[in-house]
């Protein structure tokens, strides 16, 4: 009842929230074109259309795959183009109006410094358009972030521990072919000793799943792979989930923790529906880790207890991809402050979060790059450089 609950609330927002950008873009559309009745009803009827698309893919999966997919990617790309649209029409539109309000007030004709609706609704197309070419090319290109950070729990008999972070990767219907490819190359390349997945590895069904499952398998990592859940998890349904986690050659971690030698402890925790952190267990955990060894905290969200802080030495989350797409970052990074980058929370205590190595909905990023995060831990005595945290304190 609780999980109905939550999805009549979730459906009643998305409607809400996300029908008013089609009113609006109806209304701009209308004034701009001068449409008839009939012109009219037809864009209503098309608005309608591609509004519930991501709704009705998900109703088809089961039944009817080939209809679904392609109703999840006319559903997702007009989602980021009208999102772009909105956010670039806008700030024209107040212009407008204030230009308008002046004239007036002071009752002088400025419409020479006024653009016509029309040709304001095809800059505005164009310019989305234009923002989603380079968002695609974004999305595809990921960066490497490294950070290299000193304890001096870390043995000094070793030279480093690398850890390789991916984060929100997002394997779901939006994969398309060689997308996973600079991605499995960089982590190749990067030669880790312990891989781990920071949660929504997996999004919902694909075509080809044994062959990635497989690829994401044979990579390299002398220590191990370790993964837990994010919220897509359990989404798409969280037994289904580790299933395809194991099967991709990582250890999940739920609730649990794996020592890795040189020094190190990694602890697990699922996510939640809710979004509620699992305190308890996480607290249970993180009180049985001996203070001499350094402990690694694989969580997907990121959040932390401010009264365990102590409890861990590195936080590794993800889950809000820095908003991906700007300025949908702002919404996020006022729910999740620390959403992008390394941040020292405590003396020696740090939490780092990844931006997201995939794209969540539409396959495109703007102002928020995809990442892969190369994290050396060191001995205190190693006498390397080590990256100062990029964020402040919080």
């Amino acid at each position: 009842m609780a999980s109905l609950s939550r999805w009549v609330i979730f459906l009643a927002a998305f409607f809400c929230i996300y029908g008013s950008l089609h009113l609006y873009i109806l209304i701009k559309v209308r004034r701009a074109l001068y449409l008839d009745r009939w012109s009219y009803i037809l864009l209503v009827v098309v608005l309608l259309f591609l509004m519930t698309a991501p709704i009705n893919a998900r109703m088809l999966t089961q039944g009817y795959p080939i209809f679904s997919l392609a109703l999840t990617w006319i559903g997702y790309l007009w989602m980021a183009y009208l999102f772009l649209f909105v956010c670039l029409a806008i700030p024209l539109d107040l212009y407008h109006l204030i230009v308008s309000g002046l004239q007036q007030f002071f009752n002088v004709d400025w419409t020479n410094i006024m653009m016509l609706r029309r040709n304001n609704l095809a800059l505005v197309a164009i310019c989305a358009g234009g923002v989603m070419i380079y968002g695609a090319y974004a999305a595809y290109h990921v960066r490497i972030e490294q950070v290299a950070l000193s304890s001096d729990k870390i043995p000094d008999t070793v030279d480093r521990v690398r850890l390789v972070q991916i984060s929100d990767l997002h394997l779901g219907p939006m994969l398309y072919p060689g997308r996973l490819h600079p991605i499995l190359a960089a982590i190749r390349q990067a030669q880790p000793d312990i891989l781990v997945s920071t949660g929504d590895l997996i999004d919902g069904p694909f075509r080809g799943e044994q062959e990635i499952a497989a690829a994401l398998r044979a990579l390299p990592a002398r220590i191990g792979k370790f993964a837990v859940s994010g919220n897509h998890e359990h989404y798409f349904g969280i037994e289904r989930s580790m299933d395809f986690t194991r099967a991709a050659g990582f250890k999940p971690l739920r609730g649990e923790r794996a020592d890795v030698g040189n020094g190190i402890v990694l602890v697990g925790v699922d996510d939640t529906l809710d979004g509620h952190p699992n305190s308890g267990k996480e607290n249970e955990l993180l009180s049985r880790i001996s203070p001499e060894q350094f402990s690694v905290l694989l969580k997907h969200r990121p959040l932390f207890d401010g009264n365990r802080i102590g409890y861990f030495d590195l936080q590794l989350s993800g889950h809000a991809h820095n908003g991906q797409i700007f300025p949908f970052t702002l919404v996020v990074r006022f729910i999740y402050p620390m959403s992008d980058g390394l941040y020292h929370i405590a003396e020696k205590h740090y939490l780092y979060a990844s931006r997201g190595t995939g794209t969540w909905g539409p396959p495109i990023r703007v102002l928020a790059p995809p990442e892969i995060t190369i994290i050396d831990l060191l001995p205190a005595k190693s006498g390397k450089s080590v990256a100062k945290p990029r964020k402040t304190d919080q």
